[in-house]
């Protein structure tokens, strides 16, 4: 078996290599979720009424689609991450919201600095859900309004 190896120029173990990745991943899918866990230590408080709607959730249906495949009249639990986008300068260009680990839409411009003030420019997470709105996928955060440190 070392000789076998051994007698293999390079493009042909490039091949077993990307041959035996693609294998891998396949059955990665096949086998189990992708699911990737907060990284902020700040939760926001929630009132229970998931009316929150994500903005942009139009622009990410595929990845809202691996993550809830499709969701029942329930929808799909799951924790959110809100993580703010800050310039050089120290603006603050936006707040991405995340799904495991996932980019799945932002938090409305007219009320990011209600939502940044309370993050202090620090990620925070809160409760979330998946829904089916007309056709599309969407998401809805668990915030209480004015958001709040739970």
């Amino acid at each position: 078996m070392p000789n076998l190896i051994a007698d293999l120029d390079h493009m042909s173990l490039l091949a077993l290599g990307v041959a035996a990745a693609l294998a891998l991943i396949i059955l990665l899918r096949w086998t189990g979720e992708r699911v990737v866990a907060p990284q902020a230590a700040a939760m926001l408080a929630g009132d229970g009424g998931y009316d929150h709607a994500v903005a942009g959730s139009d622009e990410h249906q595929p990845v809202l689609g691996r993550i809830a495949g499709r969701p029942g009249r329930e929808g799909h639990d799951c924790t959110a991450e809100l993580v703010p986008d800050v310039a050089r300068n120290g603006e603050l260009r936006g707040i991405w919201v995340l799904v495991d680990g996932a980019r799945v839409g932002h938090i409305k411009p007219g009320e990011m600095d209600a939502f940044n003030a309370v993050m202090d420019g620090r990620p925070a997470r809160c409760e979330a859900i998946i829904v089916g709105e007309g056709g599309l996928l969407g998401v809805r955060l668990d915030t209480a309004w004015p958001p709040r440190l739970d």
